[in-house]
């Protein structure tokens, strides 16, 4: 059996992911009643942009899923400017376009989910839309904030301004939400496509 592509973030309310134009997530509302632990056991591999990553290397070990995480289980995606001082041994992929990351996400939900777990989406938002557009994100898993951002990184990149591709839209089914005290909305919607 395959493994799942789930895209697992915390937005505002309003579907942003960062603010713009610091990039930053300081307005994520903390919740101790939240199982970080069991959460990241369920993965062992995170693909993410590097912004993304960039963030998570400025986080403190504690609540920080990559912290003691082998380097190779973490994906960098970086298009133009490929490796970064102080990234160490991730693996980089983007160098050669949008198609080399297609096809290594393909190949890392291909493998055989016995020896493996799923495959945990980090962001950014523009290779989020990316992975949707393919049809390679199974599963969209949003902790939604109490708060509105006016001005930010979208979920799933820049909503499409000034791209000439056809209109999409993907449904969404919801297989699960709860609501926090701290009134963060946890969700859990499979993703349709036709």
């Amino acid at each position: 059996m395959p493994r799942l592509l789930r895209y697992n973030l915390a937005p505002s309310l309003n579907g942003l992911i960062a603010t713009l134009p610091s990039h930053s997530h300081a307005w994520v509302v903390p919740d101790a009643s939240i199982d970080f632990a069991a959460l990241y056991a369920e993965f062992d591999t995170f693909v993410m942009g590097c912004k993304t990553y960039e963030t998570f290397l400025e986080l403190p070990a504690h609540g920080n899923p990559l912290a003691g995480r082998a380097k190779e289980d973490v994906v960098v995606v970086s298009s133009g400017t490929g490796r970064r001082e102080g990234w160490g041994d991730v693996t980089v992929i983007g160098s050669k376009g949008d198609g080399e990351v297609v096809e290594f996400v393909r190949s890392l939900k291909a493998e055989d989910t016995g020896k493996k777990k799923d495959v945990w989406l980090m962001g950014g938002g523009r290779l989020a839309g990316l992975l949707m557009r393919e049809g390679l994100v199974d599963v969209v898993e949003a902790a939604i904030m109490p708060v509105v951002i006016e001005r930010g990184v979208g979920m799933f990149g820049d909503g499409g301004e000034g791209n000439d591709e056809a209109e999409r839209v993907w449904k969404l089914v919801l297989e699960s939400v709860r609501a926090l005290e701290s009134g963060i909305v946890m969700t859990r919607y499979r993703v349709v496509y036709d």
